[in-house]
């Protein structure tokens, strides 16, 4: 049951990570919105990437 739990996952998180990166794209090369705006937008949901990745490896240690 856990390589199942392992699986699906891995399927959110590609899915997320699509979803988000084409999301990205879009707001990156929307032009009303100003440069500043945007990069502090991608700077931010990079932020919160990188926490997730850091608690969800931490979570894995902890079990294993």
């Amino acid at each position: 049951m856990e390589k199942v739990r392992f699986f699906g996952f891995i399927l959110l998180g590609i899915g997320v990570i699509i979803c988000l990166s084409y999301a990205l794209y879009h707001f990156i090369k929307a032009s009303e919105v100003p440069l500043v705006i945007r990069l502090g937008v991608v700077g931010i949901l990079t932020g919160i990437v990188f926490l997730l990745i850091s608690v969800i490896r931490e979570r894995f240690e902890e079990v294993t």
